[in-house]
């Protein structure tokens, strides 16, 4: 991208973070495209591209404030909103693609009762392992996990890049899945 492209979309950002749709509408026209081929190529189904990049643009919408030109050009910061929505989408969508012995299998777990001691023994676990876990990422699970917090919520609340929050829950649950035995 040309740094005269980059300015007249960090000019946009501005303009979009104050509110003004125009704007947004002019970001849509030059940037959707390019967008829209990248979350295709990650979910490689059209229907699911089209949901995602509205999505994505009403994400840049809400969090435009947030963009800060300093950090990176527009075009990354953008890329990245729309990659963690086709992500995301992704994941979500994954559990509901199984077969029919899978959810049959799942719904007879499921019936099985849990006692208050099988509770009790997870919790324990749990809180075990959580204690073993470095404070900024049990800090951040307990942000995003307890209070229901975006990580873009976390990153400003610990005054941090959005990318080392995602990286420190990306750690923290790849720990805790497996001190659980998940």
């Amino acid at each position: 991208m040309t740094t005269n492209a980059a300015h007249i979309h960090a000019g946009l950002m501005s303009q979009i973070a104050c509110g003004d749709k125009q704007a947004l509408e002019l970001l849509y026209k030059t940037v959707s495209p390019r967008l829209f081929g990248m979350i295709l190529r990650i979910v490689r189904r059209r229907d699911w591209a089209e949901e995602i990049l509205h999505d994505t643009f009403i994400q840049i919408w809400q969090t435009a404030l947030y963009y800060d030109a300093q950090r990176s050009e527009p075009q990354i910061w953008l890329n990245h909103i729309a990659r963690n929505r086709a992500i995301d989408y992704l994941r979500k969508h994954e559990n509901r693609c199984c077969s029919v012995d899978d959810i049959n299998e799942a719904e007879e777990i499921s019936q099985l009762p849990l006692t208050a001691d099988d509770v009790h023994q997870e919790a324990k676990r749990l809180q075990h392992c959580m204690e073993h876990l470095p404070s900024e990422q049990r800090q951040s699970i307990a942000l995003a996990y307890y209070r229901g917090l975006s990580q873009t919520e976390i990153a400003l609340s610990l005054n941090q890049p959005e990318g080392t929050v995602k990286s420190w829950i990306r750690r923290a649950l790849i720990h805790l899945r497996e001190c659980i035995g998940l």
